[in-house]
């Protein structure tokens, strides 16, 4: 497996972005991604309908780009993160945490033994480069990442006991989700949410794990840095692709009407 320099990035501190893709499969927008200047991309399994083919396809174009594929898993399911990391992805982010058992089961689902469970097969997972068992086994315990979701009550209850799960890289916030469980629905301005926020990266802090979200847009993104997010998700392929078609829209208008 390629050095993941995603991983390598967060553990030394620094801050590293990239988009949810779930509706564009061209082999292309990869590579604009990388040429933009992105340090990974999110490849979403769990609400864009991609087929594993596809994802296959776009995880190996990333790693000949040199830009960190990750994959999120439609649930903690097995079968659905190991053919997740099959393909070659360099880590799988885990949607809907809510416990440590959860956290646990997650980390056993990416790393091989001893550290966890997961069974070896197929060339996909090591960017077809010819690797010995030991090589690749050490490679991918090594590289991979461990991603986990937390969106919910239960999950926030739970975060400093997740958080301290060996193996853990990046906790990440879905902010819809949890405003929603909360009860306070897109209100990210309330002190519940600002206090929820607050306590999740207390736990990341106390146990060395790095911290994410999502803004649409790399300003919505500062005064997340500045709170000590490191895990920059910035913007979706359709709302890239939908901001520009309404701005040029709205701009032809002004003179074309």
């Amino acid at each position: 497996m390629p050095k993941n320099r995603v991983k390598a990035t967060l553990k030394a501190g620094g801050a590293v972005t990239g988009p949810i893709l779930h509706e564009a499969r061209s082999a292309g927008l990869i590579k604009l991604m990388a040429a933009a200047g992105h340090d990974f991309v999110f490849i979403d399994t769990e609400h864009g309908m991609y087929n594993m083919e596809t994802v296959a396809d776009l995880v190996q174009m990333a790693l000949a780009c040199g830009i960190c594929p990750l994959v999120r898993s439609t649930d903690l399911v097995y079968h659905l993160v190991a053919r997740a990391l099959d393909s070659g992805a360099q880590g799988v982010i885990i949607p809907r945490v809510q416990s440590r058992s959860e956290a646990e089961a997650a980390v056993s689902y990416v790393k091989y033994p001893p550290l966890g469970r997961r069974g070896a097969g197929g060339d996909g997972r090591n960017a077809y480069e010819r690797r010995g068992v030991r090589e690749a086994v050490e490679e991918a315990n090594s590289e991979t990442m461990v991603i986990l979701q937390i969106e919910s009550a239960e999950g926030l209850n739970n975060v400093e006991e997740i958080a301290a799960v060996p193996g853990v890289d990046v906790l990440l916030i879905g902010p819809n989700d949890l405003s929603i469980s909360l009860g306070i629905p897109g209100e990210y301005e309330t002190d519940t949410f600002r206090d929820a926020v607050s306590r999740i990266v207390a736990a990341c802090q106390a146990n060395g794990v790095a911290i994410g979200t999502l803004a649409m847009s790399g300003e919505l993104m500062r005064p997340w840095y500045e709170m000590g997010f490191r895990f920059l998700l910035c913007n979706t392929d359709t709302n890239m692709i939908a901001e520009a078609a309404y701005r040029d829209v709205a701009t032809i208008r002004e003179f074309a009407d």
